[in-house]
């Protein structure tokens, strides 16, 4: 038998391995249909309008509850959360939502004062799309401010570029017979430079009035990134892992423990991505680039280990895979 077929044969063996594993893991499991951006805080994206909406609903991570302030006619649909509060202050729109969206709670209030009575940290992410350009300044920053103060893993907001000017008599005709007030005239213009710890996804020419064009910009506030540096949890045990993980950190988690994968699918603010770290940690007399030619996700795996600076394992196969990493990936014979 040559060489070439040797490695074939190899390649092969843990291959159906892998198949094997990620069919005993996608038994129930919600795990795989998560995402992990690569954005970092600060990061500005430029697009067109007909991708502004796709590219931020890609970077926002997951989330089972959501506070929509200010919806008026049409719900946030950027993120499918379980719990979807709408907070709208006017009656008429408010009486739509209650009867367009009945499985959603709707709660007629003012977004101010509805967020002064919320608690920390009480909700994911807290939505305010199309909403602060409505307020004046002061009344929009205290508005972000209590935002950031009861989100726990993000706000996101979308608006104008800049002043537009809007007058609730322009609202257009298509938009139906509802009754339209003041609260729709827009009193205040924003730029990404003023929202720390964003990632700004950006169209310059989105609104048109006539013959003259806006801009409109996407600000996703990582409300948890000044809390110490980011983790990469490498897991193949769930003894002594932490159940509450922080909105930007990362798991990688071993694909054959589906009951490991119910527990972290189950926390709705974190990345996650399997690798077959059991599998890795018994090919440690493999080199590197033949793992990273055959395994699921063994390029991520070797992207986030260089990444992130502090680095936890948990569970032996775990703490092997972190000491080839340390070892440069040289095998361990």
């Amino acid at each position: 038998m040559n060489g070439a077929t040797k490695d074939l044969l190899e390649q092969n063996r843990l291959l159906s391995i892998q198949v094997a594993q990620i069919r005993y893991f996608l038994n129930g499991s919600r795990a795989l249909r998560v995402s992990v951006p690569d954005v970092e805080v600060d990061q500005r994206i430029l697009c067109q309008a007909a991708d502004i909406h796709h590219v931020a609903a890609g970077l926002l991570a997951p989330s089972a509850s959501c506070y929509d302030i200010g919806p008026g006619l049409r719900p946030q649909r950027l993120l499918n959360c379980a719990v979807h509060a709408l907070i709208e202050p006017w009656r008429p729109y408010a009486d739509h939502l209650v009867s367009m969206f009945p499985e959603k709670l709707t709660i007629r209030e003012f977004g101010e004062t509805f967020l002064q009575n919320a608690l920390d940290r009480s909700v994911d992410t807290v939505f305010l799309l199309d909403v602060i350009e409505h307020l004046e300044k002061d009344t929009g920053q205290e508005l972000l401010r209590q935002a950031r103060r009861v989100a726990r893993v993000q706000v996101v907001v979308f608006t104008p570029l800049g002043f537009m000017p809007h007058h609730f008599s322009e609202v257009p005709s298509e938009w139906g017979a509802i009754e339209y007030g003041d609260l729709q005239n827009h009193r205040s213009g924003w730029i990404p430079d003023e929202f720390e710890d964003a990632v700004s996804v950006i169209c310059e020419d989105y609104h048109r009035r006539g013959e003259v064009g806006f801009g409109a910009f996407y600000s996703i506030i990582r409300v948890n990134s000044l809390q110490g540096k980011p983790i990469l949890h490498l897991v193949s045990s769930l003894e002594d892992f932490p159940r509450k993980v922080a909105s930007r950190d990362m798991v990688i988690a071993d694909v054959r423990f589906s009951e490991l994968s119910h527990e972290i699918a189950g926390l709705p603010h974190h990345n996650l991505v399997i690798v077959p770290l059991q599998l890795i940690a018994e090919e440690s007399t493999q080199p590197v680039e033949f793992l990273q030619g055959t395994l699921m996700n063994f390029s991520v795996l070797l992207d986030s280990l260089d990444r992130f600076e502090k680095i936890e394992a948990y569970g032996a196969a775990a703490q092997v895979v972190l000491h080839r990493h340390q070892r440069k990936w040289l095998p361990i014979t």
